[in-house]
């Protein structure tokens, strides 16, 4: 400001200007007075304040020799407020601007009829202030969430160790959907000792989600628990399960399946290069979309971190459809039992079913473990199509297909022709990118895009329970989390 209204040498030729006005009266029905009858005008003050609405002013208090002073001409900073409007010179009166050498730019404040002539202020501050940003801070890194933040709307599944909600956020009204996993699970017996394989269960998936920084995994925002279920406060996705849309068509060309299959590679490939964690447990349930159409994996209770490459005998574990044979055969294993997984979905997404069925989890799994004597392609699939699954749904983990380190190989495959790679793998396109499938939303509270089945289910309302401590039983410990980023983000947004 001080750049563009600079008063240094003004006060000298202000004094010289103001001799030479031809001042009017404000009452009109008075006569003119000419210049001669006034006293010589000298400038006795110059006084730089900042107002409550933080703009700098410049005033100049002008008095006569009779002692009444002439208004102050204020000059504020060049950052106009909608308040202030700029003076317009008349045609019958002398401006500063015509008698100085240099123009000044004048704004003039619209004054209030209770304070007409002021030109400053005086505020009692009664309470202590503390910086917004400082609040912010604070607030981020000691907020600890409960279940009662929390408006339940909807059920929007089910599993067998509870249910996932609709919750609305109170004091933002964000819409989040909320896992929750009841406690009782974790007990093996009536002498409240813990099953071990549960409680690394619910552990590991808090543990992993909170590391996870994809757009093609699901986001985790806060877990807490009580003293009957610990909680997940995940992103909502809004455009429900992508086999919820596959069932008003059946299958997906190949063209569109492509682009949802490359969706699970980018996750599945950050899952395993990344956290070193095997997904076990890729279905089609488990593949949503977001409402802007793009795929996010879901559900990671099953996964788990392998960090020792030696560490290959993990348990036997999945839903039989989408399960490797070395799993069923109780060997060891490692990443690539998702890729077989893979192939099974894009079987799914491609023929409208998985490609081993059976009526008996028996039955499944013995077809897959002989999966050369029953793996059938349907006439219709291309050649390119048929080549892809081979690869990925090999019996034999040493000859499938290795995306992890294959991944320039993989891009080639004629499969993907109709992809733009470069612009899939780069995330800042991400929103750019149109998929095959746009979700119908009119409104996310409604869930238009999860099934009736779970959305018309009751609910009991969340009633306030005490939370749980360390001394508990059943105390899941360093299960609580909250997402700093996202806290920080949501307060920027308020202020």
């Amino acid at each position: 400001m001080s750049d563009i209204f600079a008063m240094d040498g003004y006060e000298a030729d202000l004094a010289v200007g103001f001799s030479k006005l031809n001042y009017r009266l404000l009452d009109e029905d008075a006569a003119p007075v000419s210049p001669q009858s006034y006293p010589e005008v000298v400038v006795e003050e110059h006084i730089s304040e900042t107002t409550l609405d933080g703009l700098e002013t410049h005033i100049f208090k002008k008095t006569t020799l009779f002692g009444e002073p002439i208004h102050g001409s204020v000059f504020p900073s060049v950052k106009k407020d909608r308040n202030y409007v700029e003076s317009e010179p008349t045609s019958d009166s002398d401006t500063v601007a015509d008698l100085l050498p240099r123009s000044i730019p004048i704004l003039t404040r619209r004054q209030s009829s209770a304070s007409r002539f002021s030109s400053s202020y005086e505020v009692e501050l009664h309470d202590s202030f503390v910086s917004a940003s400082l609040n912010r801070r604070h607030l981020v890194k000691h907020y600890r969430p409960k279940l009662t933040d929390f408006e339940t709307i909807k059920v929007l599944g089910q599993g067998s160790y509870g249910k996932v909600l609709l919750v609305r956020e109170k004091s933002t009204g964000r819409l989040f959907a909320q896992k929750q996993l009841q406690k009782a699970s974790l007990v093996i017996n009536e002498s409240n000792e813990i099953h071990e394989k549960n409680y690394q269960r619910t552990l590991n998936e808090k543990t992993i989600l909170e590391k996870v920084n994809h757009p093609n995994i699901v986001k985790l925002f806060y877990a807490f628990q009580d003293n009957n279920k610990v909680y997940l406060i995940l992103e909502y996705l809004d455009g429900g399960e992508v086999f919820h849309h596959l069932a008003q068509q059946r299958y997906l060309s190949e063209k569109d399946a492509s682009f949802y299959i490359a969706q699970i590679i980018l996750a599945l490939r950050y899952l395993h290069l990344n956290l070193k964690v095997i997904y076990r447990d890729l279905k089609p349930e488990n593949c949503m979309l977001n409402s802007y159409g793009h795929l996010v994996l879901t559900d990671f209770g099953l996964s788990k971190v392998s960090t020792d490459e030696s560490d290959r005998k993990h348990s036997m574990i999945g839903t039989a459809q989408y399960m490797a044979p070395e799993v069923i055969k109780g060997e060891s294993y490692d990443f690539s039992v998702d890729w077989w997984s893979l192939g099974c979905v894009a079987y799914d997404m491609l023929t409208g079913g998985p490609p081993f069925t059976g009526h008996t989890n028996e039955k499944i799994m013995d077809k897959i473990v002989h999966s050369k004597k029953f793996l059938k392609f349907p006439f219709y699939l291309s050649l390119d199509a048929k080549d892809f699954l081979r690869k990925l749904l090999q019996p034999n983990p040493q000859k499938r297909f290795d995306i992890d380190n294959d991944f320039e190989k993989l891009k080639q495959h004629r499969f993907f022709r109709y992809l733009d790679w470069e612009m899939l793998v780069d995330e800042t396109n991400y929103e750019d990118i149109i998929p095959p499938i746009l979700p119908v939303i009119t409104d996310p509270v409604l869930a238009e895009n999860f099934d009736e089945e779970f959305t018309n289910m009751p609910f009991t309302p969340p009633q306030s329970s005490l939370l749980c401590t360390d001394s508990d039983v059943l105390h899941v410990k360093g299960f609580t989390y909250t997402n700093e980023s996202f806290l920080a983000s949501v307060y920027a947004a308020k202020s």
